[in-house]
């Protein structure tokens, strides 16, 4: 059992995690700017409040931030901030694992037979950028402080029917991963003994042509199983 901080635990990606975190039996505590099931309510650009939520944890899967491209000023305190606040307080409570919510955003769009590596990037907007700025902040916190450090480059994770549209309507069927792929992703990244600081893309399996899912599954163990739309908590057509 680990003791495991969810940052943005009431949203998209989080819920789906910490409920199969508390399935797996892992203690979760969640922190959010809105109320959340056996969480606190905190923001990210507050180093305090972010120490305090950290202390007595094991590992913390950082998915807190402002999902979407916006302004900078709007980014800087949850995806730039935040992400420093997190690896701080981890370094300071002595926390085992840290796993950081990157985007398959950071490499835009990998045309058909292109298959992206960890070390590609190519950024098309400033979330993007401040998810790069999450990646080499975990790297460095890895190399100086000996951190244990995923950096996770998340695909789309389909919120409602108009999303599931878009993505149908523009074939990026790639892109797509389902509220179990990365549920289980995230408990593998969790309870896997030893892990080197890693960028991982976590996609479905019809996105391994254009992303490299090979650190996921030699590190983790993590393999895909959904395919658009399987997964997804409402009916859509392929």
């Amino acid at each position: 059992m680990h003791r495991v901080l969810v940052t943005g635990a009431a949203g998209a990606i989080g819920r789906p995690v910490v409920e199969a975190l508390k399935i797996r039996g892992h203690e979760v505590r969640g922190f959010d700017l809105v109320p959340s099931e056996g969480g606190v309510v905190g923001d990210l650009g507050d180093r305090d409040a972010v120490r305090r939520a950290m202390s007595g944890m094991d590992s913390v899967v950082h998915l807190g931030a402002v999902p979407n491209d916006a302004p900078l000023e709007t980014l800087v305190g949850p995806n730039i901030l935040g992400v420093a606040h997190v690896l701080d307080a981890a370094r300071e409570h002595g926390v085992r694992r840290v796993i950081l919510a990157s985007s398959i955003q950071v490499v835009g769009r990998p045309p058909p037979g292109r298959r992206v590596s960890a070390t590609d990037r190519e950024p098309g907007n400033l979330y993007a950028l401040t998810k790069l700025w999450a990646e080499e902040l975990g790297g460095m916190a890895a190399r100086l402080h000996g951190l244990s450090v995923v950096a996770a480059r998340i695909g789309w994770m389909v919120r409602n029917e108009g999303e599931a549209t878009h993505l149908r309507e523009r074939g990026w069927h790639h892109a797509y991963l389902s509220r179990g792929d990365v549920a289980r992703f995230f408990i593998a990244a969790i309870e896997t003994e030893t892990v080197p600081f890693s960028v991982m893309y976590v996609v479905g399996p019809e996105g391994a042509e254009r992303y490299d899912l090979e650190p996921a599954r030699r590190l983790l163990g993590w393999e895909p199983r959904d395919v658009f739309p399987d997964g997804l908590p409402f009916a859509a057509e392929r």
